[in-house]
């Protein structure tokens, strides 16, 4: 492989015993299902870092990191951890799942990683430019910096984002070139109109199509970004695809690919696999994380109404947003709704105790299917003005 004069001295040591094992392990990567090539990135996205997700063996491994020396050297920001680092007792958090999360949260800032704890650091943190290489680790956040923004970004693993962060490289795959092209055209006949329909459209997307580059050919496109960021996460649950593409014109047709078509009955089946047949007990909002805007339409629905006193209601988003909304007095607006607007963190990556007679209602396919397979708990989904409904009458 060929390596730059400061890769070698990476290679050697001279920048510390972290930095040559981080670049040993990417290199490991490009040999083995890359290029035999690294690319520079410019930025990096850490996943894993919930004590939940990596327990007392990935502490370990982030401690021997820093004990080694290890500095991020491009721009990184991290995601979501086990619970809101202001309101822990929110998540049933016991004494020793504090300690050792907060010893991760320690270890990356001593790196120098940035605690923006959120799944969608494009919002504020760090936001890509176009054709931008970037090394991200979070499949919705993965999917929306190469389809939405143009990055370029591999679908990382949390140890191998880290790597890349440590080292300002990471393993030239497909993903990082322009032979990235649409291997499947997907005909979208079904209608989508809300955050859950784009969300289970790309959960349906994944599951017909796991392992291929899907090109949505739609009626038209009417979608937000934050519409898009559903879809993304959608699509990331059930596929391990990084990237996909939107038309309405049949001259964008690739020819020589396989052809599949989603209908409303593909999307109803997916949303009755997650039918509401009981109260729920916790209506969760915000996977992938809520934008600005999002909280502002939740403020509004909620504003002069209360959430019962037997339902929990927990909107998650970045601390960089939380911010923003509560300057805006958008968090004491919920609030007065006692609801719960919780950042740093998301149901899936949290110890919060749930019992099999609990049932989650939710907006995200994503969230329903990491919550099935994860609890034992029932689970839901409804559109957003739905689950909001049934928190409050």
């Amino acid at each position: 492989m060929k390596l730059s004069k400061m890769e070698k001295l990476m290679l050697k040591g001279r920048y510390g015993e972290a930095c040559k094992r981080a670049l040993e392990l990417v290199i490991a990567i490009a040999e083995s299902y890359g290029y035999g090539e690294l690319v520079r990135i410019r930025g990096a996205h850490i996943s894993g870092i919930s004590y939940k997700n990596i327990g007392d063996s990935g502490l370990e491994y982030i401690k021997d990191l820093v004990e080694g020396g290890a500095k991020v050297r491009v721009k990184t920001t991290t995601n979501p951890c086990g619970f809101d680092l202001d309101k822990p007792w929110l998540f049933d958090v016991d004494e020793g799942f504090f300690k050792k999360q907060m010893e991760i949260i320690r270890l990356l800032k001593e790196m120098g990683a940035k605690l923006s704890l959120t799944c969608t650091p494009y919002y504020v943190d760090n936001r890509p430019r176009r054709g931008d290489h970037i090394a991200w680790a979070e499949s919705s956040a993965v999917i929306y910096a190469n389809s939405v923004i143009g990055a370029y970004t591999t679908r990382e693993s949390g140890p191998s984002a880290l790597a890349a962060a440590i080292t300002g490289r990471s393993a030239l795959t497909r993903d990082h070139t322009d032979e990235r092209k649409p291997s499947i055209m997907v005909n979208v006949q079904a209608k989508v109109f809300d955050y859950l329909d784009w969300s289970l459209l790309g959960y349906v997307v994944g599951k017909l199509a796991p392992d291929e580059r899907p090109l949505l050919r739609v009626k038209r496109v009417t979608c937000s970004s934050d519409e898009l960021k559903c879809f993304c996460a959608g699509l990331g649950a059930s596929s391990t695809t990084s990237i996909f593409w939107l038309t309405t014109s049949d001259y964008n047709v690739v020819q020589g690919v396989k052809r599949i078509k989603v209908t409303h009955r593909d999307l109803r089946r997916a949303r009755d696999e997650w039918a509401l047949t009981r109260r729920p007990t916790l209506v969760f909002i915000g996977c992938p994380h809520c934008s600005l805007r999002e909280i502002k339409e939740i403020a509004k629905e909620l504003r002069g109404k209360r959430v019962k006193e037997d339902i929990k209601l927990f909107i998650s988003t970045s601390r960089s947003i939380y911010a923003m909304a509560s300057e805006l007095g958008l968090v004491e607006v919920l609030e007065r709704a006692r609801a719960h607007l919780i950042k740093d963190t998301c149901l899936i990556v949290s110890p919060i105790k749930l019992s099999k007679n609990d049932v989650v209602l939710t907006d995200s396919a994503k969230t329903a299917y990491y919550a099935e397979t994860m609890t034992n708990v029932m689970v839901a989904v409804e559109g957003r003005r739905k689950c909001l409904e049934e928190a409050t009458k």
